[in-house]
């Protein structure tokens, strides 16, 4: 026997590897935060606006070019001179090197350049808002997975509990159908509740592997891989509403999002605004040229030197451009605003409904705990009672399936108390913290 598990072990080392992993929600977060898709994109773009946030961007540099040219020829050559010499040469060479080094500086452009940097910054802000908000909505989506998989675990536990107690009702009625003390149909109505129970065990467990492979690809792995979850239903008292309502403004994503592009607009109607002003620019030049040739009146002409100017241009009419321009701007950070208030109020009636669901789903949760061990001493007395024909196999089929539905509500007001709490973290910023 451990010869072939060896050679099992050889042959199919992953058999004896592919053990589930415990699985707790902070690692499952994590790993996602790490991983995910989505994540990793985002955080990439916040990255590409940091890198474009620069004053060489925004236009406050210098730019500094250099040139060369070498030019080789072979030319031929006639020159009649005024003293009458004349000069007449086949294949003179030419050789000719031009050189320069050239700075231009743009020192003053309407302020354009301080509105474009500002305009750049808050865009470097987006990208880690949006980075943040990509954070916030992966969380929440590991949450709600992976409660779900702790959700359909708990049914799946009670569902064999019930099994059990259907079990115990079928062995009493075939017994008694048996020795002639019950008929028939009890005894085959007891076997397809039981077999109903048992396929509903199916069905559940079935949801679960969907549900893991939903969760591994939120934590960007390979969707079959295994792992048992660790973690069960815990609520916190929730925070004042109050409290909550104050944060959406200064801690949601969507919401900063939105009021730094509010921002971004308002520095492009400064940079429309410079295109009105002068326009001054500093140049500088070093050149070398150097001409030679083997015949002809200069056989070597050769200068070199610096040199500057000064640049200014004043835009006098452009055909009502920049006018247009502010105008739809000017619409534009309008409706910016609209879109900012219109946000705040949407998430203010989300983080609304998110708190009544998540106050009344404490509620029932406390109301079913307190239910389900009424239930659970009735459906032991029945059974009890049962045994004894105190009842009728009608009568004990009614309590175990109140039973069945005090377990299931009590599971599902957990998970959706669960969710909502989850909910509200998300609006109000706080759910990576």
């Amino acid at each position: 026997m451990k010869k072939f598990s060896l050679i099992i072990g050889l042959i199919f080392p992953s058999l004896l590897f592919a053990q589930a992993q415990q699985l707790s929600l902070k690692d499952a977060i994590q790993t996602a935060v790490q991983n995910n898709y989505d994540v990793v994109i985002t955080k990439n773009q916040a990255e590409i606006a940091a890198i474009n946030n620069n004053w060489g961007t925004a236009g406050a540099l210098p730019v500094v070019s250099a040139t060369a040219n070498k030019i080789l020829g072979s030319n031929n050559l006639q020159q009649d001179l005024s003293n009458g010499t004349t000069i007449k040469k086949n294949g003179a060479s030419v050789n000719n090197l031009n050189a320069g080094l050239a700075a231009s500086w743009t020192f003053f452009d309407g302020l354009r350049m301080f509105a474009t940097k500002k305009r750049l910054e808050e865009l470097e802000k987006i990208g880690q808002l949006n980075f943040t908000k990509m954070v916030n909505e992966t969380t929440y989506d590991v949450i709600v997975a992976y409660f779900n998989i702790v959700r359909l675990q708990q049914q799946a536990r009670a569902t064999k509990e019930v099994i059990g107690l259907y079990e115990e009702r079928f062995k009493v009625a075939d017994a008694r159908f048996r020795i002639g003390t019950a008929a028939k149909p009890d005894m085959l109505q007891a076997q397809v509740d039981l077999n109903e129970q048992r396929s509903n065990l199916l069905t559940i467990e079935n949801s679960i592997s969907i549900a893991k492979t939903d969760l591994n690809t939120f934590l960007a792995r390979d969707p079959a891989t295994p792992f048992n979850t660790t973690d069960s239903f815990t609520l916190t008292t929730p925070v004042n509403i109050l409290s909550l309502q104050q944060k959406i403004d200064l801690q949601n994503p969507d919401v900063l999002v939105a009021q730094s592009n509010l921002f971004v607009l308002m520095q492009r109607k400064r940079e429309i605004n410079a295109d009105r002003l002068p326009t001054a620019t500093l140049n500088g030049f070093y050149n070398f040229v150097r001409n030679r040739n083997s015949a002809g009146f200069t056989l070597l002409n050769q200068t070199s030197g610096p040199s500057g100017s000064i640049g200014i241009t004043v835009p006098i009419f452009n055909g009502g451009i920049i006018k247009r321009q502010l105008e739809v701007i000017n619409i534009e950070i309008k409706n910016q605003d609209i879109i900012t208030n219109k946000l705040k109020n949407q998430l203010q009636s989300n983080l609304a409904k998110a708190y009544l669901n998540y106050s009344n789903g404490l509620k029932l949760v406390e109301f079913e705990q307190k239910n389900m061990e009424l239930v659970k001493e009735n459906n032991f007395i029945n059974l009890e009672r049962f045994k004894k024909l105190s009842i009728t196999s009608v009568e004990l089929r009614q309590g175990q399936i109140n039973y069945t539905d005090a377990q299931t509500r009590l599971i599902n007001a957990q998970y959706q108390a669960k969710i909502a709490e989850a909910e509200m973290l998300l609006l109000v910023g706080e759910i990576s913290l």
